[in-house]
């Protein structure tokens, strides 16, 4: 999903006109930031932490599995898909047209506002940062799907 991620930032800053490009920009530089952290944390993930459990070799792994609440890969999850959720903030300014692209802005920044609302409430009521990483993901695929479509159409209108 995440050059998925990054191909779509970089459709709508083309898409974006001239006085909105820096925002577009800035949106698909935080999409970058997410696709880098996300892959770098399942290609470790996968290469490093799943041979060595295979192996036996669990010394010292605790922190590095993304089973463990406080490990560093659960956190780096729960940037990436922040980072995502800044990325969209910058790209919902592109959207101020009709209808559907004020749908689209109102989900983006929807979408950053949630996920920062549950990263500070869920830290005040003391859950561990798999919460957060959980519905923070959650939000995200679902501003994703929904405005998937609605992109979509507002793609397809543009091109005609």
């Amino acid at each position: 999903m995440a050059f998925a991620f990054v191909v779509l930032m970089a459709c709508i800053h083309h898409r974006a006109s001239d006085d909105k490009k820096v925002f577009s920009q800035i949106g698909l530089s935080f999409a970058l930031v997410y696709a880098v952290v996300i892959t770098i944390d399942y290609f470790i993930q996968w290469t490093m932490v799943e041979p060595s459990i295979l192996a036996g070799q669990t010394e010292g792994l605790s922190l590095f599995t993304q089973y463990n609440p406080h490990g560093i890969f659960i956190s780096l999850e729960g940037l990436a898909y922040l980072m995502m959720s800044v990325s969209l903030l910058f790209a919902a300014v592109v959207f101020a047209g009709g209808r559907l692209e004020r749908a689209i802005r109102w989900l983006f920044v929807a979408s950053f506002v949630l996920a920062v609302g549950s990263f500070v409430g869920l830290s005040l009521l003391g859950y561990d940062i798999v919460a957060f990483e959980v519905t923070v993901l959650l939000i995200n695929w679902i501003v994703l799907i929904v405005s998937g479509a609605l992109l979509a159409v507002v793609f397809k209108r543009s091109s005609i």
